[in-house]
Order: C-alpha cells, then structure tokens, then sequence
C-alpha cells in the first residue's frame, strides 16, 4: 500500500508542475450499488462516472431516491460500491484497507449532515474537539485547535454552550467546525441547509462559500434545492441512480 500511495502521490505532484494542469482529486467509473431488499435487487447507483478537481465548488442535486446520498456515502469511504472505480488522488479506494479508510475518513475529508449530529450534553468546545480525541491529540492542543476553529466560523463566543443553547444556524457551525478540525482538503456536506429556514440557510452558504475560497477546499454539497446547487461552480444532477446532466455555473 505505502508504494501504491506513493505512486499517486507522484503523479499528483507531476501534474501539479504542469502550468495549467488540472488535477482530479475523484474520479470515478461506472459506479453500481445494489441493495438486496429480500428477492428484490434495488439499483441505488447504476454506472455513475464522474470528476472532481482539486478546489472545485460541486453540487449534487435531484430528486428523494436519484442516489446522491449514497454517492455521497462512497465518495466519503463510508460504503463501497457494488461495481465500478472510485479513485481518490490517483489511489483506488476499494484496495485499501479498513485502517487506511478510517484515515481517510478522519483526517482528508470532513462531514456535515442535515441532522448536526452533535453531543447534547457536551459543550460546543467539545463537541468540536471531538475528532482529535479519536486523533490521539493532547488536551491543551484539543482546546487550542477547537477554539481556533470556532472562531473561524464565528461561534468564538460560544464554546461553553451546549447544543440546546444554540440555534439552528449556530449548530450547524459547530458541525462544520468539527469538519474542519482536522483541516481536510475535501467537505462533503449532504442537505446542509435541510433542516435550516431559509435566511438561516444562506448564512450557512455564505459560511461554505468563504471556506471554498479562502481555504481553497474541495466542496462537494448534496441538496434537493435547485436554488442551493446554482451557487456551486459546477451542479451534477442525477435521476433513478445515474448522472442526467452536468452544468457549470
């Protein structure tokens, strides 16, 4: 495995000394997943391909059912697929190890869901700290990096306040601080805005805007929302398990 992630990392770095070359961070060929569902074969992916760049901003939008979700679970090493290509950086996901995904997992790509999936009974400061305790990382640079974090996102006020004392809006911020703790080239966030009202939501975006540009993070955001998908740089729409369409803004 160490030869096979150095192989892909020495043809990133080859392509990166190409001026204007555009680096694929995934890509992916003819990815199927099928559910059995008793004698039933439920097609979630039927032979989805697809690129994403390094730094790009990407919305995957379509209907309840299109299979954006389970795209998103794959592309985020949480499920493999039934058939098909997933490269990440040059490497092949579905030969690495279990150990190898969990690092995946922990350290090269945050998570934000519709459901902020926090700790109710912990603080903010803690619930952002959370992944560098699974990291191994010591107390004092726990505190030190959540709080960084949190300010980052606005929320530097509020690290002793649990998940009960904060809005909608501000929840959301500390699921995307705990995302970033890591500092992972790559966000996946499915319907971020989903539970969120509607000004509350484009504060949300603006949020994820400003880390794409300042940071140069590679976005990928899963929605329903047409209107949310037109502020990516590029909208994939997908229907019954395969890709329909793709469109730059």
């Amino acid at each position: 495995m160490t030869a096979q992630l150095l192989t892909a990392d020495f043809v990133q770095e080859q392509v990166a000394a190409v001026p204007g070359a555009v680096q694929a961070v995934i890509e992916t060929h003819d990815l199927t997943k099928v559910y059995q569902m008793g004698d039933t074969e439920v097609r979630a992916l039927n032979g989805v391909s697809v690129q994403i760049n390094k730094g790009e901003f990407v919305a995957i939008v379509g209907p309840s059912g299109s299979g954006k979700s389970t795209l998103m679970a794959i592309l985020g090493a949480l499920d493999k697929p039934t058939r098909g290509s997933y490269r990440l950086d040059g490497t092949e996901i579905g030969e690495m190890s279990d150990d190898s995904l969990s690092d995946i997992r922990n350290y090269r790509i945050g998570f934000v869901f519709q459901k902020f999936n926090l700790l109710a009974r912990s603080t903010t400061l803690a619930n952002v700290a959370l992944p560098l305790v699974y990291a191994g990382i010591g107390a004092k640079e726990r505190d030190q990096r959540a709080r960084r974090t949190l300010e980052m996102v606005g929320l530097g006020e509020r690290i002793h306040h649990r998940p009960n004392e904060l809005s909608g809006g501000q929840q959301q911020r500390v699921a995307i601080a705990r995302a970033l703790i890591n500092n992972p080239s790559i966000i996946l966030a499915d319907e971020p805005t989903g539970n969120l009202d509607s000004r509350t939501g484009e504060e949300i975006m603006r949020l994820f805007r400003q880390l794409h540009t300042e940071q140069g993070i590679t976005l990928i955001l899963v929605t329903h929302s047409p209107e949310i998908a037109a502020q990516a740089d590029r909208m994939i729409t997908m229907r019954d398990g395969e890709v329909v369409d793709e469109a730059h803004a």
